[in-house]
């Protein structure tokens, strides 16, 4: 119930009070206090235990009851964290939601909407302008000297591998674990300087001097090239045209912000950074628009990226405008009204049910359980806290599906499955011991998929299946209880469990206060497939 409660329970929200407040909702099947529960937040709870594609008509009643009582709970928490105070906050996380749901939105249902599909003259246009299909499979070694380069080209001219040098000696990481290869690329994938080097090399050579980009000092080599029909790359042609169609959209849109909101660009903050001033006011304004401005110091706080962005005013021009863009486009949906549709309403709730369930959970949780509590309990049930259950098999794994069908045929046939394990087995260790593996671990890739499939089929010979690489067939020999841990290795699942023992116990005294109502006998009639 408690895993539950964090999966489902974690379901429900809105920043707004309208959307928290009681209103009529005659399609609930339940409610609790002054919230419901719909329809859609069955659904979503039978998913979240169940696992997609669980449909209500397809589990009993106990399931959906399993369901039902996991969504009561969930609301009996968040009304537990409304008495505690512990609801403002969630305020914060719950805005920077809406922030993303009604910019999304907008974007979604506005700007991108009924946009024009690109012609066949425009992908075959696209084709000519990329090369006609032109590819090349370029590599390059970067480094910071030309004397080092020129160093790289002595040892190439002497018959040094161009792969080992790039593997060892490149500064650039993307491509130096391949080798130096970047891959078939068009012409104008290559950066600026590149592309007019390797463009004019024969396949196979490398540069015999080097040469300069923003980047470094680079040693190139062609290691093939390739034409691909307007067909094959038709895909990417379209994708493409996709991309500007929409960009054009994003464009109109940024206009008709930009002549809504008045929003002004003030180039001299960025300059002011860029000059590495060495005091600046964070109050200087990067843009300002009708009723708002982006400050020089929220610019700092909210820019998300991993390098300083202070000496390009280019760079923090765009990253700025990303931001305002951002928040002007949610500004527009709320006028528009987006808040009230739906899934964005039943998304705000989640978020904040989710929100407020977890800090009860935190707060009761966060002193954690005495030492001497803990080992009470494990000695109380030690039966309870076990290894996993030990697999004894004896396996044949073989590369091909065909080899694996005869060889198992053979052995449900009578055949002495230790000798042909000894002649047949890909498993070098098993080999030996005529494919006998005694304890298999349900967390070794080698054999977690052996080992389900074994436990659920119990004692006995099992068809050949495929596992990773390979297909295997088996005779369980024996399944018994794992081995009694010790409190030391316990210690943890024993935390976990005195938690959430003390959680449902909460939950529990909640649900007595409560104010609880369920139409169980629509549960019946939806377990039963009606509608």
């Amino acid at each position: 119930m408690l895993c539950a409660v964090a999966g489902i329970g974690s379901c429900a929200v809105a920043t707004d009070v309208s959307v928290l407040t009681p209103t009529p909702h005659g399609d609930a099947l339940a409610r609790v206090g002054p919230y419901p529960v719909e329809l859609s937040d069955l659904k979503q709870a039978m998913t979240a235990i169940f696992g997609d594609g669980s449909r209500l008509e397809e589990h009993p009643l106990e399931d959906l009851r399993t369901a039902m009582d996991a969504l009561i709970a969930a609301r009996v928490l968040v009304i537990e964290a409304e008495r505690r105070g512990l609801d403002q906050e969630a305020e914060t996380a719950v805005d920077s939601l809406k922030f993303v749901l009604l910019r999304d939105a907008i974007y979604d249902q506005e700007v991108y909407r009924d946009l024009p599909v690109p012609t066949e003259t425009e992908i075959a246009q696209l084709y000519q302008d990329w090369g006609r299909g032109s590819l090349v499979n370029g590599a390059h070694i970067l480094v910071r000297s030309q004397q080092q380069a020129e160093e790289l080209i002595q040892r190439l001219d002497e018959g040094a591998s161009f792969e080992q040098l790039a593997r060892s000696e490149s500064q650039h990481t993307g491509s130096s674990g391949q080798g130096g290869s970047m891959g078939f690329l068009r012409r104008n994938q290559y950066p600026s300087g590149i592309a007019e080097v390797i463009w004019d090399l024969p396949t196979g050579a490398h540069t015999s001097s080097p040469f300069r980009t923003s980047m470094g000092w680079h040693v190139l080599k062609l290691i093939d090239r390739r034409t691909v029909t307007q067909q094959a790359q038709r895909p990417a042609l379209v994708f493409e045209m996709e991309r500007r169609i929409r960009s054009n959209a994003q464009k109109r849109f940024f206009q008709h912000l930009r002549k809504s909101y008045g929003l002004t660009y003030h180039p001299q903050t960025a300059v002011a950074v860029a000059s590495l001033r060495d005091s600046l006011s964070g109050d200087l304004p990067l843009f300002t628009w009708k009723d708002g401005h982006l400050l020089l110091a929220d610019f700092l706080r909210r820019v998300q990226v991993p390098d300083p962005v202070s000496e390009d005013t280019a760079r923090m021009h765009r990253l700025a405008g990303e931001l305002v863009f951002d928040e002007l486009a949610a500004r527009e949906a709320e006028i528009a009204g987006f808040l009230s549709q739906d899934d964005i309403r039943k998304r705000l709730r989640d978020k904040k049910f989710h929100l407020l369930s977890q800090s009860v959970f935190e707060s009761e949780t966060k002193a954690a359980p005495k030492l001497e509590i803990a080992r009470a309990y494990h000695d109380a049930n030690r039966d309870q806290f076990r290894g996993h259950i030990v697999l004894t098999i004896r396996e044949i794994l073989v590369d091909e599906l065909s080899l694996a069908d005869s060889l198992y045929q053979l052995v449900a046939g009578g055949g002495d499955l230790v000798a042909l394990a000894g002649t047949h087995t890909v498993r070098t260790d098993l080999s030996k011991s005529g494919g006998l593996w005694e304890d298999v671990n349900p967390q070794d890739p080698r054999g977690g998929r052996i080992y389900k499939a074994a436990l659920k089929a119990g004692p006995g010979l099992h068809a050949p299946m495929k596992v990773p690489g390979a297909y295997s067939f088996f005779d369980v020999l024996e399944i018994r209880p794992g081995r009694i841990l010790q409190f030391e290795e316990a210690e943890a699942g024993i935390r976990i469990r005195l938690e959430a023992a003390h959680m449902e116990a909460l939950i529990g005294r909640l649900r007595e206060t409560a104010d609880i109502s369920v139409d169980w006998e629509r549960l019946e009639a939806l377990a039963a497939g009606s509608r």
